[in-house]
């Protein structure tokens, strides 16, 4: 039995933080196994967070230094998170997905910084990377890369939900598996939180207490994404540009804007899962089950409005499975680029063939 043992890193589009997942692998003669042996996650500095917020918006320079100096920030976290628990020597590689800044899969484009040559040697260890490109060279959106990890991690869910910066699902369909961005997530939700003075509603506590603004939510469910058919993907930028002017023209209380922006996404996921079952000639069962996941899933209010909606049955897992899914994803997908094998699927991202994304990047001090 082939074991690996890979640090799987994550930072979303929310900003949240660096999430750090250190993982062994098991590949079996049934399937893969997989257990987390250590997992944490690294603030990002208030200074990295105005930068990478804003670097949309700067010059090519500023872009470039960005991408080395954010590597140089990663490479010592990662560094410091290694000789702190001493695993060194066990580690075969990094898997770390960058920061995201610009996706425009439309114009055969994806960008993100936090380059792996200086995780590489600022870490001291072989760095795989931007999984993206290669798919979108192939005309497909990038993403999202977890339903790979949905496919043979968690094969008894046949939903699987993310609730990040943005939310996005996944389904086992007949003979394939599928994945898109839905709807906004805690982009929005932290935003509004913010004003507040708030880093985020804890439990969707502020929520709770709103109304549903029912024109608001109109005009929102209006989005023209939402009328665009899967493979299809978000970005930070499309919800900065096109969401949050919507909510910025209601002159209602920031309560209500969240329980009205929860119900959207509630909405928007249900309705997502009929277009799948329909769509995909998906026969419904009684046992059919979808894991959610990220950070939305400590939102009990959101959690709740999403289970009275859904037609099927939401399970939220452990606390590391919830906030460290999308880096275990990630780590197995560098598993695979090892191997030479798919770790991004046609049916997933709409490319026109599927295919191994992921740069290598070797250590001066270790290689793979």
């Amino acid at each position: 039995m082939k074991t690996y043992n890979v640090l799987g890193l994550m930072s979303g589009s929310s900003l949240d933080g660096l999430d750090i997942a250190h993982c062994e692998f098991a590949e079996t003669e049934t399937g893969w196994t997989y257990k987390i042996l250590d997992a944490d996650v690294v603030d990002f500095p208030s200074k990295w967070k105005l930068r990478l917020r804003n670097l949309v918006m700067q010059n090519a320079i500023t872009y470039l230094k960005t991408d080395i100096y954010f590597g140089h920030f990663i490479g010592e976290t990662i560094n410091h998170y290694i000789n702190e628990n001493d695993i060194r020597d066990e580690l075969d590689f990094v898997a770390w997905h960058g920061q995201t800044i610009f996706h425009q899969p439309e114009n055969n484009l994806t960008s993100q910084v936090g380059s792996g040559a200086a995780v590489a040697e600022k870490s001291g260890m072989p760095v795989i990377c931007d999984f993206r490109s290669n798919d979108v060279a192939l005309g497909g959106q990038g993403a999202p890369m977890v339903p790979i990890g949905d496919k043979y991690l968690f094969p008894e869910h046949k939903f699987c939900l993310n609730l990040g910066g943005i939310s996005n699902i996944s389904c086992k369909t007949n003979d394939r598996i599928i994945g898109y961005d839905t709807c906004i997530g805690n982009i929005v939700l932290n935003s509004l939180a913010n004003k507040m003075e708030m880093e985020y509603d804890k439990g969707g506590a502020l929520a709770r207490t709103g109304e549903v603004n029912a024109d608001l939510l109109r005009e929102m469910n209006s989005s023209w994404y939402y009328d665009k058919d899967y493979p299809k993907s978000l970005s930070g930028g499309w919800v900065r540009k096109v969401m949050m002017p919507v909510l910025k023209k209601f002159n209602i209380s920031t309560e209500d804007k969240l329980a009205t922006s929860c119900e959207h996404i509630a909405k928007q996921i249900a309705h997502n899962i009929e277009i799948i079952y329909d769509r995909e000639n998906v026969d419904k069962e009684d046992t059919d089950t979808m894991l959610i996941s990220g950070g939305g899933a400590f939102n009990t209010f959101l959690v709740e409005r999403i289970s009275e909606h859904s037609p099927v049955k939401t399970v939220v897992p452990s606390d590391d499975i919830v906030n460290f899914k999308e880096a275990i994803a990630l780590a197995f997908a560098g598993i695979l680029r090892t191997q030479n094998k798919v770790n991004l699927l046609s049916s997933v991202t709409g490319s026109s063939q599927d295919n191994i994304g992921g740069v290598i990047y070797q250590s001066a001090k270790k290689q793979y």
